[in-house]
């Protein structure tokens, strides 16, 4: 019985030495502090990338179970490798944090942005066509209102002209209408002139031609000689009867 006690010992010293070993060999000592040699990290979808680690003492053993990240599906820890923390990015687009945490031990935390550099490309291009055809649009409708504008000021310019030339052809009307009224005027002011010299020319040709007899005694002059029982009347002429303040006859002149 004490024999196979004794022998149950030493296979069981055995194997705690063989794990002291086992722990020397691949353990490596306790992590100290660990620092992420980034602030930030830009990827692109499907991208890998390597991110330096500075950690003591430098042959402590790391997990990347105990890289953890605040979001899933956006960044995978690959694999750690020669003081390189190895990620991949996934097809997903986002903003991700990343930290070392074992027990007391934390790191600094880093932002890890992932975008679809194809996708902003895309969607880049697509910004640039409709910024194209807007300012093309821009441009059209800018012409258009000038044609428009000069159209309107051409037709303002000619509406201008006829009014002008309306007003002209109004005014010469009027001063032609003027010109005839005065013209009549002068021929109505120059026949009546011509008409009352006429008549008065007459008049004095007949009074002057006109022949009257006047009595020896009275002051009234008469076409007739035997008018009023005159005897031997005087013949003048009836200018010079008026002259001498005769006064025609009323029965000779009625």
């Amino acid at each position: 019985m004490k024999r196979k006690i004794f022998k149950g010992l030493k296979f069981l010293g055995i194997g705690f030495i063989v794990l002291i070993v086992i722990g020397m060999i691949f353990g490596g000592e306790s992590l100290d502090k660990i620092h992420i040699d980034s602030k930030h990290l830009k990827m692109d979808v499907n991208e890998e990338k390597e991110i330096a680690l500075i950690f003591s003492p430098e042959d402590a053993h790391l997990s990347i179970d105990d890289f953890q990240l605040n979001h899933d599906g956006i960044v995978e820890i690959k694999d750690i490798k020669d003081h390189q923390l190895i990620i991949k990015s996934l097809k997903k687009s986002g903003d991700v944090t990343l930290q070392y945490k074992d027990n007391n031990i934390k790191s600094n935390a880093i932002t890890i942005q992932v975008v679809d550099q194809k996708a902003l490309a895309a969607l880049e291009k697509q910004k640039e066509e409709e910024a194209k055809e807007k300012a093309e649009q821009l441009a059209k409708e800018k012409a258009e209102e000038e044609a428009k504008q000069k159209e309107a000021t051409k037709k303002a310019e000619e509406e201008a002209k006829q009014k002008e030339a309306a007003k002209k052809a109004e005014e010469e009307k009027q001063k032609k209408a003027s010109e005839q009224k005065q013209n009549t005027t002068n021929t109505s002011s120059k026949t009546k002139s011509n008409t009352t010299t006429s008549t008065k020319t007459t008049q004095t040709h007949n009074e002057t031609s006109s022949m009257v007899y006047i009595p020896k005694t009275g002051k009234k002059y008469h076409s007739n000689p035997n008018c009023s029982n005159m005897k031997n009347p005087r013949q003048v002429s009836i200018t010079e009867a008026k002259r001498r303040h005769y006064e025609p006859c009323k029965k000779c002149y009625r």
